[in-house]
């Protein structure tokens, strides 16, 4: 029996499923994260151990690269934030994730 994976979302177009760091991976198969390296990427958004990114609407997508207009919230930090975040996608390397004042997130690999 083939398994189909329907995603929805703003990034539905480019991602299809989970993709995460390895710590992320296991977070997704277990239901839970608990260490700080956590880092998953859905077509709904970006969520790390403290922080995430929901998307809203894409802005443009290009060949390999989505802007996607964003509500981000941070541990610690009152209220949320509209941001552009940038989804790569650089094929066998992964996903990559750039919200703005922060280094780049990835790789991040198919979780499936």
């Amino acid at each position: 029996m083939a398994a189909v994976i329907l995603a929805s979302g703003p990034a539905a177009d480019v991602l299809a499923g989970s993709f995460g760091n390895e710590v992320g991976c296991a977070g997704v198969r277990l239901g839970y994260q608990d260490r700080d390296d956590y880092v998953v990427l859905t077509a709904e958004g970006v969520e790390t151990y403290g922080s995430g990114c929901e998307f809203a609407q894409p802005l443009t997508t290009t060949p390999g690269t989505q802007l996607l207009s964003s509500t981000c919230f941070a541990e610690g930090e009152e209220g949320t934030t509209t941001d552009v975040v940038k989804v790569i996608n650089k094929g066998g390397d992964g996903f990559f994730v750039t919200i703005p004042g922060l280094e780049e997130i990835g790789p991040l690999k198919s979780c499936s």
